[in-house]
């Protein structure tokens, strides 16, 4: 009866040497857990590897940033040649590629027209240029307008825009007076805008040409004479003596208020003067002047040394002129013949002679074996242009 009691009997309670085993085992574990995650100090062998472990981490990682940007620069810089290739293969390509809907075409340029634009011809050829990026495609032309002054235009001529920048119409006829003519290109995409205007003027009229003096056939005692008058402004004068050495030629552009004077040389004599004005479309207009170049009313001042002498005795005789014109001013360059006439000699008559710049011209004679008797001394003065003018002296022999 008792042994199957025991048989039924409830578990002890631990004993205490139970609980203490699994004491000491918590406590073993707690104390290992503890090692594992204390701080560690630099002091110490282990944390002082995973320091440097981390440092050379980072250096790496900076390392890899460098190269691998360098890397990427160099990439970049690959693929931007690349496509630099790819684009000058694609606009040397003959083909034309539309531009976008509602894209802004480039205009093309005019040429400034010669001579400011003023000619005289009434056709011309109109050239320019157009940009770069359409030279050498197809389905690009230039149409050419003629400008109305309340701005309508007119279609006078198309170009199409080949291999290169330049392009150069047809003749193009122009109208007496201003003309304006502006471009545009024509793409696939549609028209561009209109170029900047350039204006040819039309003239083809002969300027007017007035000589206000000198006077046609006028005489001067001045080595040169101012030409004045009127004609177009802008316009040349051409002045030219055929008289003058080498054709004391002379020009001068016109102001704006039409008038010019022009200084031209005259030579002794007679001086043909010939005018031409030249417009800025290139008419011109002849005119022609003759004047002559002379000294007025000629004097001779002459003088004989010794105008009295013994016919018996031998005697040089001393001659001098000098020649002014009217004004006063010495003649230079005139012609003196002296012709002496002595009672008992038949009459001496010196060689040609020039006077000097001071108008002057001087000669001597011996006279030997003259009877006693009045004589005399004369002198003929003869200017470049053929005016003449004589002075006589008296002579006496006793």
């Amino acid at each position: 009866m008792r042994e199957r009691r025991a048989a039924h009997a409830r578990p002890l309670p631990p004993s205490a040497d139970r609980l203490r085993a699994r004491q000491a085992e918590f406590d073993a574990s707690n104390e290992d857990l503890s090692w594992r995650y204390r701080s560690r100090r630099t002091g110490e062998g282990s944390p002082a590897l995973g320091l440097g472990t981390v440092t050379l981490i980072v250096i790496l990682g900076v390392a890899t940033l460098v190269i691998g940007g360098n890397l990427l620069v160099s990439a970049a810089g690959q693929l931007a040649d690349a496509f630099d290739d790819a684009l000058a293969h694609v606009s040397s390509a003959a083909p034309a590629t539309p531009a976008p809907s509602g894209a802004t075409l480039d205009t093309p340029i005019l040429s400034d027209p010669e001579n400011g634009g003023f000619t005289n011809q009434s056709i011309v050829a109109i050239s320019g240029s157009v940009p770069g990026a359409v030279a050498g495609k197809t389905g690009y032309k230039v149409r050419v307008y003629a400008m109305g002054g309340d701005g309508s235009r007119r279609q006078v001529a198309e170009v199409e825009i080949g291999a290169t920048t330049r392009f150069t119409t047809g003749a193009v006829a122009l109208v007496e007076g201003r003309n304006s003519f502006a471009a545009s290109i024509i793409s696939p995409a549609g028209e561009g805008q209109p170029s900047p205007i350039v204006v040819y003027t039309l003239d083809t009229q002969a300027p007017p040409l007035e000589v206000v003096s000198p006077a046609d056939g006028s005489r001067h005692s001045t080595t040169t004479v101012a030409i004045t008058g009127r004609t177009d402004a802008g316009s040349t004068v051409t002045v030219r003596n055929r008289n003058a050495p080498g054709g004391g030629l002379a020009n001068k552009i016109v102001g704006e208020d039409g008038n010019f004077s022009i200084t031209v040389a005259l030579v002794a004599g007679s001086n043909t003067i010939d005018l031409t004005a030249t417009d800025r479309a290139g008419n011109s207009t002849t005119s022609q002047l003759e004047l002559k170049r002379d000294y007025g009313k000629l004097a001779a001042h002459l003088a004989a040394s010794p105008a009295k002498f013994a016919a018996s005795a031998t005697t040089t005789l001393k001659l001098s002129v000098r020649a002014t014109s009217e004004d006063g001013s010495l003649l230079a360059g005139a012609t003196v013949v002296y012709t002496v006439t002595v009672e008992g000699l038949g009459p001496i008559i010196s060689p040609e002679l020039t006077t000097d710049v001071q108008g002057a011209a001087d000669w001597q004679v011996t006279i030997s074996g003259a009877a006693p008797g009045v004589g005399a001394v004369g002198v003929l003065i003869t200017t470049p242009d053929g005016d003449q003018v004589v002075a006589t002296v008296r002579l006496t022999t006793t």
